[in-house]
């Protein structure tokens, strides 16, 4: 059997007022410091958790941002291209216009040339046919008859003339 005596009496009384005090002054204060530990740590998980879901949220609206900007590149691009393609038909339709332009203004010179050189053969030929006419006369025929064969050279000579000219002024039509 078990005896009891006042050793055990007053080791039981020292375990109680032990057992108070440990629960007083440490058990208390370390659950509170445990508590307290535990509401900060959900503090930051909860702060963590909205901070994940905010950079979530920001990351959805930079993915939408960036295919945005990716629509509106491909978009301006589009639009450069076809602006690209008017400046480039308004250039070659310019360049068509001033090469026609010119080659109008040549034509016209060089009608004025063949003209003008054709007029000068036509008078340097009446010229010299004159002369040779003139010098035969002299010396074989009368007034009358030079005057009349003078008349005839001259109506042949320009209606030989006039058909060089309808055929070269043909030839450059074609």
């Amino acid at each position: 059997m078990i005896r009891v005596d006042r050793s055990i009496v007053l080791q039981v009384v020292n375990f109680v007022a032990l057992v108070f005090l440990l629960f007083r002054f440490l058990f208390k204060p370390v659950v509170k410091a445990l508590d307290r530990r535990s509401q900060l740590i959900k503090g930051e998980l909860q702060k963590i958790a909205e901070e994940k879901e905010t950079l979530e949220k920001m990351k959805q609206s930079l993915l939408e941002e960036k295919k945005n900007l990716k629509e509106e590149y491909v978009r301006t691009i589009d639009q450069a291209r076809l602006e690209a393609a008017k400046i480039k038909e308004e250039i070659v339709r310019e360049a068509f216009e001033e090469g026609e332009k010119i080659r109008k203004e040549y034509e016209k010179r060089a009608k004025k040339e063949v003209e003008k050189l054709f007029s000068t053969m036509k008078e340097e030929m009446v010229n010299v046919a004159e002369e040779v006419i003139k010098k035969f006369l002299q010396s074989q025929i009368t007034p009358e008859i030079q005057t009349q064969i003078i008349a005839n050279m001259f109506e042949e000579a320009m209606k030989q003339l006039e058909a060089v000219m309808e055929v070269g002024h043909g030839q450059r039509n074609d």
